[in-house]
């Protein structure tokens, strides 16, 4: 795991005087799981982990709520549908940025197993609707790599 918090070239000034107002790399605050073993119970501590540096990063505790919720879906499909077939649990990387200037939040969530489709049941098949409710922009894409799912919030709640 890695944890990264940028810091601007003088903490003095603030973001928005500074010439070029855009958000620099090191503006960027991240946090970075590779490699995580896909099991109900790390997809678990992986959901605390974000809510706390969400948290810590003082975001509106409702978009931390959509973030957190959305993430785990995203989480539980990996653990549930990429490695079904397999003869033990794979991976999964998790990987969230924080722009503090703008407020916006991505969070990227990659297996590496193939899709396991399962038969229509009408009590399945909601979390992916739920993360395209929850996020301003969701992408998921699947290939012969495993599945990738984009999660983007452009701005802070308005409250």
């Amino acid at each position: 795991m890695a944890i990264v918090f940028g810091g601007r070239s003088d903490p003095t000034v603030p973001p928005a005087t500074e010439p070029n107002s855009s958000p620099r790399l090191e503006d960027v605050m991240h946090l970075d799981f590779d490699g995580e073993a896909a099991v109900a119970d790390r997809a678990s501590a992986l959901r605390i982990a974000l809510n706390q540096w969400l948290t810590g990063l003082d975001v509106d505790p409702n978009r931390v709520y959509d973030v957190v919720l959305a993430t785990y879906e995203a989480l539980a499909n990996s653990v549930e549908h990429a490695y079904a077939g397999a003869s033990g649990p794979g991976t999964l990387d998790l990987h969230a940025q924080f722009v503090p200037a703008t407020g916006s939040i991505e969070v990227v969530i990659c297996d590496h197993g193939e899709w396991a489709v399962h038969a229509p049941d009408s009590t399945r098949g909601r979390g992916v609707p739920l993360m395209h409710a929850l996020a301003d922009t969701t992408a998921v894409t699947s290939d012969h790599d495993g599945t990738t799912v984009r999660l983007i919030w452009d701005a802070p709640v308005s409250v």
